[in-house]
């Protein structure tokens, strides 16, 4: 009977193992996307402060471009980069998250093995 609790709790381990990992990895890729968003943010906002505030700028919507006041393309620059540090702080809260949790997982199954070995 030890045996098969002990197999079933392998197998659960497994499973939340690999989807833990997967998850994990996904958690990566959004946190690596943010970042590249991040770096592309704040060089186009360096671009446009150097540029003289005479400067026509102009912003895309759908198939065709408005012209923007410098101040106002900036402001919106600022609330994407806001929007990305929060995104990338939330993608690391829930990767620690999803770390404590595998790590939960073992020293449960650790503890069950023995267990198991004092009793018999």
């Amino acid at each position: 009977m030890a045996d098969a609790e002990l197999k079933k709790a392998f197998e659960e381990l497994k499973s939340k193992n690999i989807e833990t990992t997967n998850r994990i990895k996904s958690v990566d890729n959004q946190i690596e996307q943010a970042k590249a968003t991040g770096r592309h943010t704040e060089l186009t906002m360096a671009q446009i402060n150097s540029c003289p505030n005479n400067t026509v700028f102009y912003e895309s919507i759908g198939r065709m471009f408005v012209v923007e006041p410098k101040e106002t393309i900036l402001a919106q620059l600022q609330e994407k980069s806001s929007n990305v540090r929060k995104i990338m702080q939330k993608c690391e809260d829930e990767k620690v998250y999803l770390s404590k949790s595998l790590k939960e997982s073992e020293d449960s199954l650790r503890e069950l093995i023995s267990t198991k070995r004092n009793t018999q």
